[in-house]
């Protein structure tokens, strides 16, 4: 399905809804360094996708605005905010799931076997095993992202709603709210320019890859995953 604009699409259905965005991309994404809660800011290619993302929403109208308490989300939303004169709510249970001693590594080029060994057996289960030195899995992120959640679904019965996060933390969301398992909700792909829309009264689910400030953009029904396969997500 296409549309003119994202406000286009929303006018179609008569029900408020939750904007839910990942941060723009950060300076260790585009060195392939493990990330977790290290507080890094937005790196070029980033700033791009936040003005992006902010053209994007710019006629939508927001009631609320929730972000991480790190930076690279805040950084995403502070346009949207001081145009729309909405103060940000950021809560720290929406920070990204931490990766222990990890943080920091790149991803791309381990410095030594061992701790490429421990990295990838964790990339096999991450719902259930933590890296050490502090880590979380899948299962205590949703835990944690639970009760927040709701505050942001009461927000929506008074309009719409924007909450910019982080990946891990997205995933956990998703599922809660479409109340996948976990294993189908660590499947969950959102990528730094994606943006779902959800609508809690009617659970319907959408996925706008914003490839661009302006122009024809395409609404995808249901979340796509990590193996690149389409769910079409209905109830």
């Amino acid at each position: 399905m296409f549309y003119p604009s994202i406000q286009n699409f929303l006018s179609t259905i008569q029900e408020s809804c939750l904007l839910l965005a990942r941060h723009g991309e950060t300076d260790w994404n585009s060195l392939g360094l493990v990330q977790g809660q290290q507080d890094r800011p937005l790196s070029p290619v980033g700033y791009q996708q936040r003005k992006n993302l902010f053209f994007r929403l710019f006629s939508v109208p927001l009631h609320h605005i929730f972000t991480s308490s790190l930076q690279r989300t805040i950084q995403t939303a502070l346009p949207v905010s001081e145009e729309k004169g909405i103060e940000l709510e950021k809560i720290v249970s929406f920070n990204e799931a931490k990766l222990g001693v990890f943080e920091g590594e790149n991803k791309l080029k381990f410095s030594d076997s061992f701790s490429k060994n421990i990295y990838n057996t964790f990339l096999h289960d991450e719902v259930n095993i933590a890296l050490p030195g502090g880590g979380e899995n899948l299962k205590m992120v949703h835990e944690r992202i639970k009760k927040p959640l709701k505050k942001v679904l009461h927000a929506t019965k008074k309009g719409n709603v924007l909450l910019i996060a982080h990946r891990n933390v997205n995933k956990m969301i998703l599922k809660n709210l479409l109340g996948l398992t976990f294993e189908e909700g660590y499947c969950i792909e959102h990528k730094n320019d994606w943006l779902y829309i959800f609508f809690p009264t009617s659970t319907q689910l959408f996925l706008v890859k914003i490839n661009g400030p302006i122009g024809t953009i395409e609404i995808i029904p249901g979340y796509e995953t990590i193996d690149s396969k389409k769910s079409d997500f209905k109830r």
